[in-house]
């Protein structure tokens, strides 16, 4: 397969490199702040910045882009193609562990800088970081960018720094995070599909086929498109899932995945390392598209993604106390990524299975109806179910109205008030799944019951000094 057709639309026209200074200080920019800047507030000013200094990296280094949005599932798709690119090329993904995903952690993506929250010096020690970058011969030759849209107009923005030659669409469910900013759930897939117009002729877009909406998206004229997934009509599809278990301390516990990928009439088997659900086989499959649209061969992807490692509060397995193991989603909640996270507790072994689960936020009017959804599925599911926060109340709520013992059923307003009854109610063997929303802060109650937290800056979600700070 040929490589796309590439062009460069951050490039000027004439080929000529502009300087820095001059990108700073164009004539636009000059009418923004002398109309916004002495009374804008320092956030817009950084905004800004980071934009004119992002557009001019591009400018001068010219990466090949793959941009990567949705609903569900971003954070792991990004890791994953960055762990099949980095095997034959330099590649950037933003800094580990965090999804640099808006107008301020797309921009630190190009310059691979750390958000430095409130801390203006902090901040500062970006522009010698630009400036070296600047100079710089050394540069990756691909940058793999998370896209998040969390209102209408986002992607638009996103899209006015970088112009993807390749972008995937992870899925957007049927009631999409954010949706309360939207009119309708429509709304979102709507903006989100706003990367596919930057793309140049010959782009490609990744879809995947296990999305309906997804499948019946329109595409700009000259773009090639490739889908992936579980369903037949997926380019790039998996079979044959099975889940591994390895025996320690008497119980036999899951340690990772096998499947087998189907392209072009060529099966080539996966195994995947300390991940065992179908959303991370989706996001390598994703990361398997990229890599044969990029040229990359099939057998050099497999192997590249057999040290794929989900990344923090992504269905991580965690050693709990008392010979428990943790199913850490805690990184943030969707309808339709809980309700996966709750198919896997469902099919994996376990002598007792335990749900704990944070309100899922940014659902407008479609929230109880959401929640209610998620009591009735846990209901028939764990044999324990804690719930976490006002919205969750629904999920208590359904789940008593669909018969579940109420001695197994606990409702707290804080994630720091489970621990003092899961603790005790922990045996050996249990198997505890954990999700919310991020504001939720439920990577706390995975910290109260790992059997190693000291290694909680290493392992869980949201752990910088400035997440720390927040109540």
């Amino acid at each position: 397969m040929s490589n796309p057709i590439r062009t460069d639309a951050s490039q000027p026209a004439d080929g000529n490199i502009t300087s820095p200074l001059a990108i700073s200080i164009s004539n636009t920019d000059r009418n923004w702040w002398r109309s916004n800047g002495a009374r804008g507030s320092l956030e817009k000013i950084l905004t800004r910045s980071l934009r004119l200094m992002a557009l001019a990296i591009l400018r001068r280094h010219k990466p090949r882009i793959i941009g990567v949005t949705g609903n569900v599932g971003k954070t792991s798709t990004r890791d994953a193609i960055y762990a099949v690119i980095a095997k034959e090329a330099t590649v950037w993904r933003g800094k580990e562990g965090k999804n640099y995903n808006n107008e301020i952690g797309v921009p630190l993506t190009i310059l691979n800088a750390e958000h430095h929250g409130r801390d203006i010096l902090g901040w500062a020690k970006i522009i010698p970081r630009f400036v070296a970058l600047w100079f710089s011969r050394v540069y990756p030759k691909f940058l793999v960018i998370e896209m998040g849209v969390d209102h209408p107009g986002d992607m638009e923005y996103l899209t006015t720094i970088v112009k993807p030659e390749i972008a995937v669409i992870t899925g957007i469910g049927e009631i999409p995070v954010h949706v309360e900013f939207f009119s309708l759930p429509s709304g979102v897939l709507a903006e989100k599909a706003k990367i596919l117009k930057v793309l140049p002729a010959g782009g490609y877009a990744i879809l995947n086929a296990d999305d309906a909406t997804l499948m019946k998206l329109p595409m700009p004229p000259g773009i090639n498109r490739h889908f992936y997934g579980f369903n037949d009509g997926a380019d790039v599809r998996a079979s044959d899932g099975q889940i591994h278990y390895q025996d320690e301390g008497g119980f036999r516990w899951p340690a990772g995945l096998s499947f087998k990928v189907h392209y072009q009439g060529a099966m080539i088997p996966v195994r995947l390392h300390g991940s065992i659900s179908d959303a991370q086989v989706s996001a390598t499959l994703a990361a398997f598209a990229v890599g044969i649209v990029l040229g990359f061969k099939s057998l050099a992807i497999a192997e590249a993604l057999s040290s794929y490692q989900p990344p923090p509060g992504r269905l991580r397995l965690i050693k709990g106390i008392k010979n428990t193991l943790i199913l850490d989603d805690s990184y943030n909640a969707a309808p339709a990524a809980t309700e996966a996270a709750l198919g896997v507790l469902k099919i994996i072994e376990a002598s007792r299975k335990i749900a704990v689960l944070g309100d899922m936020l940014e659902l407008g009017a479609y929230g109880e109806a959401a929640h209610r959804h998620i009591g009735r599925l846990a209901s028939s599911i764990a044999d324990y179910i804690f719930t976490v926060g006002e919205l969750s109340r629904f999920i208590d709520e359904e789940a008593r109205m669909n018969g579940y013992d109420p001695d197994t059923i606990f409702h707290l307003d804080e994630a720091g008030e489970v621990e003092k009854i899961l603790q005790p109610l922990l045996a050996p063997g249990d198997v505890l799944l954990i999700k919310g929303s991020q504001s939720m802060r439920m990577e706390r109650v995975v910290e109260d019951v790992m059997a190693e937290p000291e290694k909680a800056k290493d392992l869980l979600a949201r752990q910088s000094v400035d997440w720390k700070r927040k109540a």
